[in-house]
């Protein structure tokens, strides 16, 4: 059965001659030829003395390498620089100095502000590390437990004399005037009834008390000690003292023991559990505009 690669002899003398140089790479017909990885292209550049001071580059009279485009279509034209050849620098004395571009180079005016604002971080730190320590906030819980006489105290001292409420009030209508009942059927209706007549009949009773205005949404006990503790919390001591709806009850008798359901002023005693003697205060109820 015949080979179904054949080999075939280069005809030409390079060929030739690179097979033979490569020994044994291509000592067999089914040997493969690896071609080497192309080289880049480096980027020409020049060596130029610097007529300014250019940032990343370096100062003014530095000797550095710049790209031959740059130097030719910008540097030049702009006077920023000029060719640094091998003459010239024997001119200057430099035939020995290092040409090397400096890129930490900035200008005075932003060397200066960067190192003023480094100055005024370590003056900063260093007073902030010269203040006195504060000490770590205390929580309630970690305080001692204030006793009832205690915490009686602390809400007489900050608690005013007086807790203001607003509430809506509910409009009544006048009572209308009713016409005079008619004694006999033989009396006109337009006719007026004699006094005598008049104070024989019952007088209407009032189906509420003068005087009192009822009200959208009645003030709780709940609601003054939400109150109280809100006035209570302002101050370190104050948001001590443990207080709930239970230590709170109206002086005068209510149609609701815990809560009042119209418009005036009423007294109110606030006794803390194994206190000796209670707070009195008022609370105003007032129509809300």
């Amino acid at each position: 059965m015949p080979s179904r690669l054949v080999s075939k002899a280069p005809q030409c003398m390079s060929c030739i001659r690179r097979m033979t140089s490569l020994g044994d790479t291509f000592s067999s017909p089914l040997g493969q030829q690896i071609r080497g990885k192309k080289k880049l292209a480096k980027v020409s550049t020049v060596n130029v003395q610097l007529l300014q001071n250019i940032p990343g580059y370096g100062k003014k009279g530095s000797v550095v390498p710049v790209i031959a485009g740059m130097m030719r279509n910008i540097w030049l034209p702009r006077k920023m620089a000029e060719y640094a050849t091998s003459s010239r620098l024997q001119e200057l004395g430099k035939e020995d100095v290092v040409v090397e571009r400096d890129y930490t180079f900035l200008p005075n005016k932003q060397r200066k502000s960067i190192k003023a604002a480094q100055a005024l971080a370590r003056a900063q730190t260093a007073a902030e590390a010269a203040l006195p320590q504060e000490a770590p906030a205390i929580s309630n819980e970690d305080l001692p437990f204030l006793s009832p006489d205690a915490a009686t105290n602390i809400i007489s001292k900050l608690l005013p004399a007086n807790i203001d409420f607003y509430r809506t009030p509910i409009a009544t209508e006048q009572h209308k005037s009713q016409p005079p009942k008619r004694l006999s059927p033989s009396i006109p209706a337009a006719s007026a009834i004699s006094a005598a007549a008049a104070e024989g009949q019952p007088k209407e009773v009032e189906a509420k008390e003068p005087g009192k205005t009822s009200i959208y949404g009645s003030v709780s006990t709940s609601d003054i000690a939400a109150n109280i503790k809100a006035v209570l919390a302002e101050n370190n001591e104050g948001a001590r003292v443990v207080l709930s709806s239970e230590h709170i009850s109206f002086v005068e008798e209510m149609e609701d023991q815990d809560r009042v359901k119209h418009l005036g002023v009423f007294e109110i005693d606030i006794r803390l559990p194994g206190a000796a003697n209670a707070v009195r205060r008022t609370i105003t109820v007032s129509a809300q505009e």
